[in-house]
């Protein structure tokens, strides 16, 4: 039930409180206060490096004057696409090759980012990539109707430390995945050419003549021998390096797997993945080329041990909303069907001018403020994903507490209790950043439990509540999350689980 007895007296003390003393262990309990520093953040940026239009000191002053404090830059890993025509794919080509990440120079681009870094000290500015690991080709380049299937499906990368970590990034456009297995002789065949050619060229015929009795040659295969080398020389060239694809762009949807596969190489390389925008659905033209791409929601599911989701803003029709995808996923994990939990982010897809870089914001708690707890904290769910008009709420405590032990439990923790658990929430606002229409709306909180809303907290300005949940069921593993202002798709927060694990008293 909602317990009234646990408001503190003045709301508005206590508001002004978290977001101001953060040094004073007066509201530690219900704060993050003397723990964890909050710290506003952008994921998901695109530079004039890659197909954004903006050089990325111009996005940090940009960002700098919004005030937020981190950025997630994500250019395209490679934005190469290539149809060949069979059977010399790789000599008759059509390519396109816009900006991107391994066009700059893998190098160039972290020496880039690493630089504003020492130039702004007081932002927090990291290196990613927006990886497209797998495109397929739909129809024919002769008969005009040419698609490019699945190039808007794509996954975040972030801490790939080196040049060569983001070289040898699986994907088809970078060249990738192939590898040497007992097909790969036969790649070798056109050197059969160079052997007839070299026989061809060898050989002469020889004819009697009637008048001296000696002996001349007649018709030597030197051109054909010469064609059957151009022959060889052509399609060793086509087929080099002699790698059996595992997958390519010129046979359809292949599931999850090149998806996968870049995933297993983020982790083998200690970097984290998220899902980009997964319910995205865009249709769009390069010069005579189609480009199509489909929701791809249901491969959340169907894929495992990437670090995350993003949800705003294509992530909140069938993802992020209670009971949806991301729901049924965190219960795998509970149920011991996942290894790993899978977090959220707020991703602004920023590329210019088209909307205001800080609409979409990832929140996070951080000890320290530096690059290395940034991504611990995308590591570890200690973030929350804010955007719209929400970026005026402030949610300056979401915990799980123990009330026999005291134990507390922040986003991202799991916590053991033999009890019922204390669910303590603090929200503030920012009048500056109030719209009318939030003015007289006032906003919402959702307290969910294991996807179902178990609790709607009503709220017109700041509020702190204490909630005492009366579900327990020893050795079960739940979780509660909170949904903040979501009654629209484009607006909200969304924060990351905790996790509870009943245990029996003893």
């Amino acid at each position: 039930m909602y317990r009234k007895n646990y408001l503190y007296p003045s709301l508005a003390l206590i508001a002004f409180t978290c977001l101001f003393l953060f040094n004073s262990n007066l509201f530690v309990d219900t704060c993050y206060a003397g723990k964890y520093t909050l710290i506003p953040g952008v994921i998901h940026i695109h530079t004039n490096m890659g197909n954004g239009e903006q050089p990325p000191e111009e996005i940090v002053k940009i960002a700098k004057e919004k005030g937020i404090k981190g950025i997630v830059f994500t250019d395209h890993d490679t934005m190469k696409w290539t149809y060949g025509v069979p059977p010399l794919r790789k000599i008759i080509q059509k390519v396109i090759d816009q900006n991107s990440i391994l066009k700059y120079g893998a190098a160039n681009y972290i020496n880039t980012i690493e630089e504003l870094n020492k130039k702004y000290p007081d932002m927090l500015l990291l290196h990613g990539t927006e990886a497209i690991p797998f495109y397929y080709w739909q129809g024919s380049y002769f008969k005009n109707n040419l698609a490019l299937v699945n190039a808007n499906k794509h996954i975040m990368v972030f801490g790939l430390k080196t040049p060569s970590d983001y070289k040898n990034l699986p994907s088809v456009g970078n060249g990738f995945p192939g590898e040497f297995d007992i097909e790969s002789i036969f790649n070798l065949w056109p050197v059969s050419f160079f052997l007839l050619g070299w026989l061809l060229i060898s050989f002469r015929k020889k004819t009697s003549s009637t008048k001296n009795g000696s002996f001349e040659e007649k018709g030597n295969n030197k051109i054909p021998g010469l064609i059957c080398f151009f022959v060889g020389a052509v399609f060793l060239v086509n087929n080099f390096p002699f790698k059996t694809p595992i997958y390519d762009q010129y046979h359809g949807e292949q599931g999850v797997g090149p998806y996968q596969r870049l995933i297993d190489y983020a982790n083998e390389n200690n970097a984290l993945t998220f899902w980009a925008h997964p319910e995205v659905e865009r249709s769009m033209e390069i010069g005579k080329t189609k480009i199509i791409s489909s929701p791809y929601e249901k491969d959340l599911l169907n894929t495992f041990n990437y670090t995350g989701i993003a949800v705003f803003s294509e992530g909140m029709r069938r993802v992020g909303p209670p009971g949806g995808i991301w729901d049924q996923i965190l219960l795998e994990y509970c149920s011991r069907k996942r290894k790993k939990p899978v977090w959220v982010i707020g991703e602004v897809d920023y590329g210019g001018h088209e909307f205001p870089i800080d609409e979409t914001q990832t929140v996070f708690l951080l000890k320290e403020k530096n690059n290395k707890e940034i991504l611990n904290a995308l590591r570890t769910g200690k973030m929350y994903a804010a955007m719209g008009s929400a970026n005026a709420l402030s949610l300056n405590s979401f915990v799980v507490e123990d009330v026999d032990s005291g134990k507390l439990a922040f986003m991202g923790d799991e916590i053991t209790i033999t009890g019922r658990p204390r669910i303590r929430i603090v929200v503030t606002v920012d009048d500056s950043h109030k719209s009318s229409e939030y003015d007289e709306r006032g906003f919402n909180i959702d307290l969910i439990r294991n996807g179902t809303v178990i609790k709607t907290f009503e709220a017109d300005g700041p509020i702190d509540v204490a909630y005492d949940d009366d579900y327990y069921n020893p050795n079960e593993k739940i979780y509660y999350r909170l949904a903040i202002d979501t009654s629209y798709l484009f607006r909200g927060i969304v924060t990351n689980p905790i996790f509870v694990q009943f245990e029996e008293k003893q």
